[in-house]
């Protein structure tokens, strides 16, 4: 029998309003593990309408960001207390490994709500221009307003580092929540909103509706009183979520994400790097650096390396500690990296490694060998094939060949995608100059920072701290207003007069 669990609306635990539930599997045993509410279209509206209460009549947005900020820190605090608890459920629940939900995903959520506590401290509410003298009114002014009621859809391949890195900031600005986990992994997100309540949050500030997608993630998108949707998924479904949502939205889509290898890299250490950034989680992240755009002078012998990185990967059951990968979340998930393997194959890339699910008697008893996928390399793939521009969210890379530094660029660039990428050289002049040339939002240059486990700095915020307040999490949670106030005499506010004689006024 699994366990029962509840869903989340205004600060208390209960069933769906008509009962139903739907099971969750173990994916490295298919084990029940859980029984979670079926959560209909009158839950999200139960849901949606606690949160706009908290947000409209609430304390939450009116305290001081100090206030919030102290509920922030407890929870960072608990979950750090709790870490091994919640690692073990996120590795029943999703399947990664227990070596990364310690190491990575728990210290990522903590990160989270320290990282938007300190945000919430330093970032100001209200900003002055200085007057025109020292003793005159200040004319012109900046004023941050949380958004209102966000609804928060959050994916499966991250379930609890995703569910802190959208709820934390969202609720650090000002605003409610209704947060909709996907339904295979749904279980550290409630309990990541259970152990929000007992820090203190008041009721109503986040809430949780559980069930599929397709009824009980589109009735919140389309949900009256939903002010911000920020969902994170794939490019179909986000395209299907701004259509449908007449509220903003955040949309944290798929990626293609390209890593660059130059003729005078350190191929050891870019086989490393390019091995971790495709086959950490079995490559269900969407920052994943799928595709390797390898300079033809050290292609081969990349090739051989990254092989050699891939056949070392250990897979087994995902609470061992020795394990380097376990399941994918699901027999589907699976089945799909399998057919864009074979997709890559039938149009002409060479299988080097993997491509296929290991034998019953390759893993410990009791595993599924149908959820487990080997790491699989395909060379000589071409920049255009299938296997190279759709996101393939499994163990799966692409090495494309390239002549010159310029046409690796072209190749890394001939993607829908823009996410990520990597550039590895020796000489940091060209690296830098071929990641400048990159589409994409974030480039690392001889690393590939999948997980960032950064703490903000102790202390006040000085000038050398302006990077850390610039990339806040925050302003994608608020709203800015400009004030401007010619309640004073002319000129004392340091502002040209208003020409009203351009109308004969």
């Amino acid at each position: 029998m699994g366990e029962h669990y509840p869903r989340y609306v205004d600060g208390r635990s209960a069933p769906a309003l008509d009962g139903a539930t739907f099971r969750s599997f173990e994916p490295a045993t298919r084990r029940h593990l859980a029984d979670i509410p079926r959560c209909g279209a009158e839950d999200v509206t139960e849901a949606v309408a606690a949160a706009r209460r908290a947000f409209d009549r609430g304390p939450w947005p009116r305290i001081a960001p100090a206030e919030r900020a102290a509920v922030l820190h407890r929870m960072a605090d608990r979950l750090t207390a709790e870490a091994e608890r919640l690692a073990e459920l996120e590795v029943r629940d999703n399947g990664t490994t227990l070596r990364k939900a310690l190491g990575g995903d728990l210290p990522g959520a903590a990160a989270a709500f320290r990282w938007s506590a300190w945000w919430a401290e330093q970032l100001p509410e209200r900003l002055h221009r200085a007057p025109a003298a020292p003793d005159g009114p200040a004319a012109r002014h900046l004023r941050w307003h949380p958004l209102g009621v966000v609804a928060v859809v959050v994916p499966w391949n991250l379930p609890l580092l995703l569910a802190a890195w959208r709820i934390a900031p969202a609720i650090a600005a000002g605003n409610t929540c209704v947060v909709k986990p996907a339904s295979f992994t749904s279980l550290t997100t409630l309990e990541l909103v259970r152990l929000l309540h007992e820090c203190g949050l008041p009721p109503g500030v986040v809430n949780v509706v559980t069930g599929p997608g397709g009824t009980t993630g589109e009735s919140l998108v389309r949900a009256p009183g939903v002010d911000l949707v920020s969902f994170t998924g794939s490019d179909a479904v986000g395209e299907s979520v701004r259509r449908g949502t007449a509220a903003a939205t955040r949309l944290d889509l798929g990626g293609k994400s390209p890593n660059v290898v130059l003729a005078d890299a350190d191929l050891e250490r870019a086989a490393a790097g390019v091995a971790w950034g495709v086959f950490l989680h079995n490559g269900q992240v969407c920052m994943a650096g799928s595709r390797a755009v390898v300079h033809t002078a050290v292609h081969d012998e990349f090739v051989e390396r990254v092989r050699a990185k891939a056949l070392a990967l250990r897979l087994g059951d995902p609470l061992d500690p020795a394990t380097d990968l376990g399941p994918l979340v699901s027999r589907n998930q699976a089945r799909t990296a399998l057919r864009f393997t074979g997709l890559g194959v039938a149009e002409g890339a060479r299988l080097v490694c993997g491509g296929a699910s290991p034998g019953p008697d390759e893993l410990p008893e009791g595993l599924d060998p149908q959820a487990y996928v080997r790491p699989t390399v395909l060379a000589g793939v071409e920049p255009d094939a299938t296997v190279a521009q759709e996101e393939v969210f499994g163990p799966v890379l692409s090495v494309i060949r390239a002549e010159d530094d310029a046409a690796a660029v072209r190749i890394a660039n001939g993607s829908r995608y823009g996410l990520s990428a990597g550039v590895w050289s020796a000489d940091p002049g060209r690296a830098r100059a071929v990641a400048e040339q990159l589409t994409a939002g974030q480039v690392w240059i001889n690393d590939y920072r999948l997980v960032d486990l950064d703490l903000p700095p102790a202390g006040a915020v000085t000038g050398d701290l302006v990077w850390e307040l610039l990339t806040n999490e925050l302003d994608g949670y608020r709203r800015r207003q400009s004030i401007t106030d010619g309640t004073g005499p002319a000129g004392a506010t340091g502002l040209a007069p208003t020409p009203y004689h351009l109308l004969g006024l």
